[in-house]
């Protein structure tokens, strides 16, 4: 059984959780948390390595780390932040 990553980072004083997780419908699921609320989300399929005679779970394993590792990339590369306070919220 494969099991998924979770991760906290801080970038620019935000803490951001990012957990990613296999589906059972062949997604993978990365979801970024900023004070509990959604704010990224990311959805691919692992659809093609469950069909293939080369799937493993080391396989699996790896594409979840990948994509774990690609959005926290896109925290620090500053193309995912969280949305500004509303007006009179800050």
């Amino acid at each position: 059984m494969v099991t998924g990553f979770n991760t906290d980072i801080k970038f620019n004083e935000v803490v951001y959780h990012i957990q990613t997780e296999p589906r059972k419908d062949a997604g993978i699921e990365t979801t970024v948390y900023v004070k509990g609320a959604v704010i990224h989300s990311l959805r691919s399929s692992y659809q093609e390595l469950l069909s293939s005679p080369d799937y493993s779970d080391d396989r699996l394993k790896k594409m979840l780390e990948d994509q774990h590792r690609l959005v926290i990339g896109r925290i620090r590369g500053g193309e995912i932040t969280p949305p500004a306070p509303a007006a009179g919220n800050a």
